[in-house]
């Protein structure tokens, strides 16, 4: 069993557990993309800003994708960013 180091062979491997499997049920990803505003406290900071992510769910991909943002434009966490623009999911 390998918690985030070497395995028995002393080699990092594929074997580690996936994150989006609970007790053998498999939760289905989606690609997200998003093109549109970006608002930061209700005022419109960035016209068009373009972004992809893969997650379960839409709100979790906004989510991702807003902290996106944040960390390409040196944003702290608790900065409030919206993404009031439609998300397309990808197939």
């Amino acid at each position: 069993m390998i918690f985030g180091g070497l395995d028995e062979r002393g080699s990092t491997c594929n074997k580690v557990l996936s994150l989006f499997s609970f007790s053998g049920r498999r939760i289905a990803m989606n690609k997200y993309m998003y093109e549109g505003p970006v608002m930061e406290f209700d005022r419109c900071i960035q016209n068009n800003w373009k972004g992809e992510t893969v997650a379960a769910s839409e709100t979790k991909a906004r989510s991702n994708l807003s902290y996106q943002w944040k960390k390409k434009n040196n944003r702290i966490a608790g900065v409030r960013i919206t993404l009031p623009g439609k998300l397309r999911k990808i197939i």
